[in-house]
């Protein structure tokens, strides 16, 4: 696949206490919102426009539509939130005054470019409040790690981003981290709520070909919309239709998965969503030789719906005893 994800930690210390929901993702993707709001987009009145979200910074990251909307679809948001996550699935995530806290943000490809307006965002994000009560927090360390190299990479001193994001995931490294991963067996830990849906509605479990299925069409979406030289649509089309009957074969062997009901509230369109979804984890049993890479990749793009604001999180992991 034709992308580039950038790994980016924001190490933040509370200055009064920041109590956030039990999906903190959605609160941490609306501030920065509002926060990008205040300086980073030039004309407001006209953000739907595609013109301008090309060359916006905040509309790029937060409010790109293209004229593919007009038929009901919506591109992908070229990054993802990882919240910090609860002591349990389902309770809030309470900071003190004092105490740090972490929050992940992916960029997917050619959105590596807002890194500076991101970074503003959280300055002026720490100012403004986050979460219940409006905590206010600093920002105390920004870095760019890659996660299957285990390589980090500072990208603050003092109070000044003296770098800018440069360890990237790559095809190359994701072919080549694949190849150490077994191809019988994997656990997944599903770290945020996940909605995989399927038929109409959505799957109670992580069911691998529906799994599959999601994970192929968000990978097309976002190798489409940002990067210079996408696969053809048919290349992806055949992907999809041999990958997704091979999924047939791979069995959910155990899922200590549980549905968590949670409800996001925006105060842009004064409207609640649910984020819900099934935590926990699954072990799968098969032939996995085709689907490591592909794995793999969606435990850096997430999987499932309300991705940009941290669902659909999860990790590999070999199974116990492998």
């Amino acid at each position: 696949m034709n992308l580039v994800v950038h790994h980016l930690l924001f190490t933040l210390r509370a200055q009064t206490l920041v109590h956030l929901g039990p999906q903190a993702g959605a609160q941490i993707r609306g501030g920065v919102w509002a926060a990008l709001r205040e300086f980073a987009c030039a004309a407001p009145k006209v953000q739907g426009d595609p013109d301008h979200a090309r060359h916006c910074p905040m509309c790029r990251l937060v409010a790109l539509e293209t004229a593919e909307s007009a038929r009901g679809v919506t591109p992908p948001r070229p990054f993802a939130v990882r919240p910090p996550l609860p002591a349990s699935p389902g309770q809030d995530c309470i900071f003190q005054s004092g105490e740090t806290f972490v929050v992940g943000v992916n960029l997917f490809g050619e959105a590596v470019d807002s890194f500076p307006y991101l970074c503003q965002a959280f300055y002026r994000l720490g100012q403004l409040g986050l979460g219940y009560g409006r905590g206010q927090f600093t920002v105390e360390r920004i870095q760019a790690v890659n996660p299957l190299t285990g390589e980090t990479h500072d990208l603050l001193q003092g109070q000044r981003v003296v770098a800018l994001p440069d360890l990237p995931i790559t095809a190359a490294l994701v072919q080549e981290a694949a190849q150490q991963l077994p191809a019988d067996s994997l656990r997944l830990r599903f770290l945020t709520p996940t909605e995989l849906t399927y038929q109409g509605g959505h799957a109670d479990r992580p069911h691998f070909d529906v799994l599959m299925a999601r994970l192929l069409e968000r990978c097309q979406a976002l190798e489409e919309h940002y990067t210079a030289e996408p696969a053809p649509r048919a290349e992806w089309q055949e992907r999809y239709l041999s990958l997704t009957q091979a999924a047939r074969g791979v069995r959910l062997a155990e899922h200590h998965t549980r549905w968590v009901r949670i409800k996001s509230g925006s105060r842009r369109t004064n409207s609640v969503n649910a984020v819900s979804g099934f935590v926990g984890e699954a072990v799968v049993e098969g032939d996995l030789t085709p689907f490591r890479p592909w794995l793999l990749w969606g435990s850096s793009l997430h999987v499932g719906k309300n991705a940009v604001k941290g669902n659909g999180w999860y990790e590999l992991e070999r199974p116990s005893g492998g």
